[in-house]
């Protein structure tokens, strides 16, 4: 019984987290959201990047005694390599910032995590 829960738990998490990274497509301009939902559909976490000044933010939305963690990345010809994180431990309902200088012509993405739940992450590009 434990198992075939743990089973559907596992598949329901890829799912949720396939829905998650492919609802969103590469901006080629301005602002980009990052959502993080748990398994229920409720919103634990969110990061956006302000394309008029390079800023981003890392918004906690869940009274959960979690902090949601964002990271900018960029694709290198080898993997993704992290830039830049900033860890939201304020509480539910503020966000920490900071910046970046996104470049034209590198592809970006954003990552998102929280204890409970898989990353979530967002493609864009300047």
């Amino acid at each position: 019984m434990l198992k075939k829960w743990v089973t559907r738990f596992a598949i329901t998490c890829a799912i949720g987290v396939g829905l998650i990274a492919g609802t969103g497509s590469a901006a080629s301009a301005g602002d980009t959201w990052l959502i993080l939902s748990d398994i229920d559909g409720r919103e634990v976490g969110a990061m956006q990047h302000i394309d008029s000044n390079d800023s981003f933010r890392v918004y906690d939305s869940n009274a959960d005694g979690r902090s949601v963690e964002g990271c900018l990345q960029a694709l290198t010809p080898s993997a993704w390599v992290t830039l830049r994180c900033k860890n939201n431990d304020s509480g539910a309902g503020t966000y920490e910032s900071f910046s970046y200088d996104v470049l034209t012509g590198i592809q970006y993405r954003m990552r998102l995590c929280n204890a409970l739940v898989p990353c979530a992450y967002q493609a864009f590009n300047e």
